[in-house]
Order: structure tokens, then sequence, then C-alpha cells
């Protein structure tokens, strides 16, 4: 019975080995797989890697070596914005070592250069600013190129380049003078006397132009001056100190809007009436005038000639039609008027 336990450990001792040994064998085989597979993508790794170095520098090889085809290499390219597109040194030392081995092979390409038409060129290049120097087209500061100058050439691109160019424009215009019309109390009432000429100034004007394969697509106003003022031509006219209304602003500007050719009689403050008052409510005298409403409105500024500054503040029963009646202080005055034809000019304030 003891010899039969012995046998049966010892047997169970040595199945416990085997089983150990198969499950070693069996995980050193997995991890030796694992390694060969793990040596097997870097190999298809750094073989792909090496390919996409060289389509970044030679994108269009695929034309004379046959590789695959170009249109991989879009997805490395320079977009226009100016960045770039960068590999990793590794794969840049193997780009290089390729670039000297495999030459660049000449392609067909047409450029757009502004207005010109279009050319169809070869060049051998691997970007469009070295495509755009071998074809002897330089490219100013301003111009934009589509696609930009560091993206990488592909067979059959077509470039094209906008001129653009910025100028100054400047425009130079008259300024009208004004013809205005002062009064003054250093000359007899109602006399006319011419003061001053008038002479246009001038406004500057400054526009920025903006061209594109010359033509003009922009105008815009940067700056406007005035580099020379203009000066008004004045005619002075006398006025009388003492008068019924109100003196007008010694040297303030006046513009005659039209004038009238008029018949003028004379009236002191008390006839008529006798109240001294006008149909306006203003008090009669001199530096009030009667008119007719239908040609001169009550309450407008006159200048009349021989008598000087008024203002249309009444009426009369004879006063019809292209007539005035000039206000005086006394009635001698009014009388001394007579019946003349005198000249009426209706003012208006600047």
């Amino acid at each position: 019975m003891r010899i039969h336990t012995t046998t049966h450990a010892a047997i169970e001792s040595r199945r416990g080995t085997d089983i150990w040994r198969a499950y070693d064998y069996a995980c050193r085989q997995s991890l030796l797989r694992m390694r060969r597979r793990a040596l097997r993508y870097r190999c298809v790794a750094a073989v792909a890697a090496g390919l996409a170095a060289v389509f970044v520098t030679h994108p269009f090889i695929a034309a004379g070596q046959g590789l695959p085809h170009p249109l991989l290499a879009i997805h490395l390219r320079t977009d226009q914005a100016g960045g770039s597109t960068t590999a990793p040194t590794g794969l840049s030392v193997l780009a290089g070592e390729l670039a000297n081995i495999i030459p660049t092979p000449a392609v067909k390409i047409n450029i757009i250069d502004g207005a010109k038409p279009s050319q169809t060129v070869t060049v051998s290049a691997t970007t469009v600013a070295e495509a755009l120097t071998a074809a002897n087209i330089a490219v100013g500061s301003t111009d934009k190129v589509v696609p930009a100058a560091s993206s990488a050439l592909l067979p059959g691109e077509s470039i094209t380049i906008k001129r653009v160019r910025y100028e100054n424009e400047v425009e130079r215009s008259a300024i009208p003078f004004r013809i205005v019309f002062k009064m003054n109390h250093d000359l007899p009432a109602g006399q006319i006397q011419h003061d001053q000429t008038g002479h246009p100034g001038e406004l500057t004007k400054t526009f920025a132009l903006t061209y594109v394969n010359d033509k003009l697509v922009s105008r815009k106003l940067v700056s406007r001056k005035v580099t020379r003022t203009p000066q008004d031509e004045e005619t002075i006219g006398g006025i009388r100190v003492r008068m019924a209304r109100a003196l007008p602003s010694r040297g303030a500007p006046y513009r005659r809007l039209r004038s009238f050719e008029m018949v003028a009689t004379g009236y002191s403050p008390y006839e008529g009436s006798s109240t001294g008052t006008c149909a306006t409510g203003m008090r009669a005298g001199y530096g009030v005038v009667a008119v007719d409403p239908r040609v001169i409105p009550l309450g407008s500024r006159l200048y009349i000639e021989g008598y000087g500054y008024a203002v249309a503040g009444d009426t009369g029963g004879a006063i019809k039609g292209h007539r005035v009646d000039l206000g005086q202080t006394t009635y001698r005055e009014g009388s001394d008027v007579g019946r003349r034809r005198v000249r009426v000019w209706i003012l208006d304030r600047y």
C-alpha cells in the first residue's frame, strides 16, 4: 500500500513539470512571433516613410520612375497661407539621399502671368517658386501667386500670377468764391462800392488706387485738404446810423438773392393812419418801407440804392406792383424823395 502511494506522487510531480515546460515553450514562441511582426512593421513603415519623403521633395517623380501616383503628395502640399510641411529628421535625411540619387524630371506646366495669354513651359523644379525662376518670370512683393510659391510642383500644374500695384492719385478742384454784400457806416446811406475781388480756392483730394492685372479694382479717398482758401468778392453798401429798425450787424456778410427795378416815393411816420405804426406792427420811420407783398414778402431784408438798409414792414393802398414807399423820419424828408427809379435788392444772411 505504501509503495503504491509513493509511485502515484512521483507521477503527479512529473506531470506538473511537463505542463510547466509546455507553457514556457508556448510563451517563448508567442514572444518570438510578436518580435517578428514588429520587425516587419518597422520595415514597411520605413519604406513608406521614405517614399513619402521623396514625394515631399519630388512630388512628380512617378512620371519618370513609375512610383505610385503623385496625387498622394497633395496631402503634403504647402497651403496658400504660407505654411510648410516638414518631415522627421530621419525622413529628411532619407529624402536628401534619394534626391541626390534620383534626378528631377522635367514637367510641363501652364503659367498665366497677369493679363498675358496663358503659356505652357517645361521646367525642372520641385516648387512653384523654382518653376517661376526657371521660366525667367519675376514676381514682385505685392504680386499674388496661386498656388503659393512654397507649394510643391505637380505635373500639369496651372500657376496664376496676379500683378498687383498700388498708386496714389491727387485730384485738385476749385472752390467757388462767394459774392457777399456787407454794410458799412463809413459810406453814405444807399451808396454801393466794390471792395474786394473774389478768387476761387483749391481743394486737394488724395485717392489710393489698387490695380490688379492693370485694371482698377479699388479707388479709396484717403485725404481731403483745402490747399488754398477762397477769397470772397465783396461789395459794400453805406447805411444810416439812426434807423427805426435795429441796425444790421457791422461787417456781417449777406447775399443778394435778386433785385428789382422799382419806382420809389417817400412818406413820414404820421401820414395816412397817423399812428406811426406799420401794417406789421413795426414802428414807422427810416429803415421801414412799404411794398406790395405779392412782389416782396413782408419781413424781407432789403438794400435800396440811394436809401440803404431797410425792412419790408408796411403796405399801402397806392403801393402796387414794382413800387416802394421809403419811410423817412420827417415829413420834409419824405417830400424830398419825390418820385424816382431805384434798384432794390432782397438780402439773405450767409
